[in-house]
C-alpha cells in the first residue's frame, strides 16, 4: 500500500485564514462601523415609534369623526360641522363610512406588513385627499383654526405616507 500525503481539511485551512485576517479586520472596520449602525437602529426605532404615534392620533381623530357623522342627528351636525346643512345626509354618511374605513386602515399594519402596507398606503393617500378638500373649505370660510388643524394633520400623514411607503426599515 502507498501512503498519500494527508490533506487538511477544509476547516484548518479556514481556521489559519481567518486567524491571519482576523487582527485586520477587528481593528479597521468593526470598531469604524459600530457607531453608525448603532446609531442608524436608534434612530429607526425612535423614527418608528414617532409613526406609530401619528396613525394612533390619525385613527381616534377619524373614528371619532367617522362616528359623530354616522349617529349624530342631522340638527347637531349642523352645529358640529357648518357643511353638513349645505348637503343631503346621506353625503355626510357616506363621509363617515369612508374616514372610519381609512381610520381601521391607518391601523391594519398591526396585523402584518405583507397585508398592511399597501393598506396603510391607501389609507394614507385617502386621508391626504380628504385633508385637501377640507383645508381648501376652511379656507374659503376663514376658518383659522381648523387650518392649522388640518395642516398638522397633513403633515402626520405626509409623514407616514413617505416613511412607511418609501423602502425603509421602519
Amino acid at each position: 500500500m502507498t501512503d498519500y500525503p494527508v490533506q487538511p481539511s477544509i476547516r484548518a485551512k479556514l481556521k489559519t485564514r481567518l486567524q491571519s485576517i482576523a487582527p485586520r479586520a477587528c481593528t479597521t472596520t468593526a470598531k469604524a462601523d459600530a457607531k453608525p449602525v448603532r446609531q442608524q437602529r436608534v434612530r429607526a426605532i425612535w423614527v418608528n415609534a414617532m409613526l406609530w404615534t401619528f396613525q394612533g392620533w390619525l385613527a381616534m381623530f377619524y373614528a371619532g369623526a367617522s362616528f359623530a357623522k354616522l349617529t349624530a342627528p342631522p340638527k347637531h351636525l349642523a352645529i358640529l360641522l357648518g357643511w353638513a346643512e349645505h348637503v343631503p345626509q346621506p353625503f355626510v354618511m357616506a363621509v363617515g363610512a369612508i374616514e372610519a374605513a381609512l381610520a381601521i386602515g391607518m391601523l391594519v399594519p398591526i396585523l402584518g406588513w405583507a397585508i398592511g402596507k399597501p393598506v396603510l398606503t391607501y389609507s394614507a393617500l385617502g386621508l391626504l385627499a380628504i385633508q385637501s378638500v377640507v383645508i381648501l373649505y376652511h379656507l374659503v370660510s376663514l376658518d383659522i383654526l381648523a387650518v392649522v388643524l388640518n395642516i398638522a394633520l397633513i403633515a402626520m400623514t405626509a409623514s407616514i405616507l413617505f416613511f412607511k411607503s418609501a423602502r425603509h426599515i421602519y
